[in-house]
């Protein structure tokens, strides 16, 4: 509304794209961002947490220990680009074994995830601000947060060799103010 003349095309993905050849002016990515072809700009970072419904956690128990998450029911994520499943940074002593978690529900995009735990499926892996209303009302409760450790950086970029027009400033700069992760 405030800016009437820009017009947005969003593409909501979990795919990586190459912001230069499929001609996007400015993406949104978490983690490290290596691509000497791009100007990275850093919006935030948002803590993940474990999460199960409190029903879910008086049918089938409060895991005490990271251990404790083979006998239940876990929601997986599995990045659509690798296939491999999104690892739940738990941490364990050099003597443990790297724990293998069940997989009762995988899917591609966090979205579903959140759905199913919502609906008492299990337990998972997601970012605070996709659940952070649901832990306030007490619908969804975290589990081993002393054995959790990830927070996920989120950046903006854009072609470093294009030049920035004045409605792709505008668009950086009121991102940079008002995206709050």
């Amino acid at each position: 509304q405030r800016y009437p003349d820009i017009d947005l095309d969003i593409d909501m993905s979990d795919r990586m794209v190459d912001v230069i050849e499929e001609g996007f002016d400015i993406v949104i990515r978490t983690g490290e961002q290596h691509d000497s072809r791009l100007v990275a700009r850093r919006i935030g970072a948002c803590p993940h947490v474990l999460v199960a419904t409190p029903g879910y956690l008086t049918r089938h128990g409060e895991p005490a220990h990271p251990s404790d998450l083979a006998r239940h029911a876990c929601l997986q994520h599995r990045f659509p680009a690798t296939g491999k499943l999104e690892r739940w940074p738990l941490r364990r002593e050099d003597s443990e074994p790297e724990l293998v978690l069940p997989e009762t529900i995988t899917v591609n995009t966090i979205e579903p995830l959140a759905y199913s735990v919502m609906q008492g499926r299990g337990i998972a892996f997601l970012p605070t601000f996709l659940v952070r209303e649901a832990l306030s009302t007490g619908q969804l409760r975290t589990v081993l947060d002393d054995y959790l450790e990830r927070t996920v950086t989120f950046w903006m970029l854009w072609p470093a060799s294009r030049y920035a027009s004045p409605k792709l400033r505008v668009f950086i700069d009121h991102l940079s103010q008002h995206l709050r992760i």
